[in-house]
């Protein structure tokens, strides 16, 4: 019976010895899952930012950060008002007769600063073009001096080409010339001018200038 006894008692202490080593065989040195779970909760995201742990990143989740990028700005010539747009048939409100002088439609600026003809046989080759006391440099570049024998002008030819000139003469002068009044569009052949108080612009299709004391533009 001691025997019987005995035999138990020393199965019991086997049984015991290798679960206990089985046991510390599959558990991992003391502290190294806090010590892994530190080190991931302090690392830092690619944007600077780290996860919840850290206690610094939004929602504990990396977030990319988000690029704007401004829209470009276009360039305007500052003080360059719009271009009106162009006419047709239906917008003249005067009638191109009263404007005819020797064979050519002459009128001037209600400011009387600029003077333009349709067809004027100073000026071989226009369709439209017009001439001024005093304006600026055009955006081609072109200089004058402003003075009566060297002024701005600008023209339309047969060609369709728009060409801004210095002339030193009236070749789009006429005698006793109609005032073309704010508002109001003449059109001769096709070709259409029209008075506002930022200038006269004058149109051949969607070819064009526009000339005024302080606008020079050929588009």
């Amino acid at each position: 019976m001691r025997q019987v006894r005995k035999i138990v008692a020393t199965c019991a202490l086997i049984a015991a010895t290798t679960l206990a080593a089985t046991a510390c065989g599959s558990e991992e040195p003391a502290g190294t899952e806090s010590a892994l779970s530190t080190s991931a909760a302090a690392a830092p995201t690619a944007n600077g930012y780290t996860d919840s742990d850290g206690g610094n990143g939004p929602g504990g989740t990396a977030q990319a950060p988000v690029v704007v990028t401004p829209a470009p700005e276009i360039p305007t010539a500052a003080g360059t008002p719009a271009v009106p747009p162009a006419p047709n048939r239906d917008d003249v409100n005067v009638d191109a007769r009263d404007f005819e002088r020797g064979g050519g439609y002459f009128f001037t600026s209600p400011s009387g600063n600029v003077f333009c003809a349709f067809n004027s046989s100073n000026a071989p080759g226009t369709i439209v073009g017009c001439q001024v006391r005093y304006s600026v440099p055009g955006n081609t570049g072109r200089e004058c001096l402003n003075t009566a024998n060297n002024t701005y002008g600008v023209q339309i030819q047969q060609t369709g080409e728009v060409r801004q000139i210095c002339t030193n003469q009236g070749i789009f002068v006429g005698q006793d010339t109609r005032v073309l009044e704010y508002g109001q569009v003449i059109g001769v052949t096709g070709t259409f001018c029209r008075s506002t108080e930022a200038g006269i612009t004058c149109y051949n299709g969607d070819r064009g200038f526009m000339i005024s004391r302080d606008v020079n533009l050929a588009f």
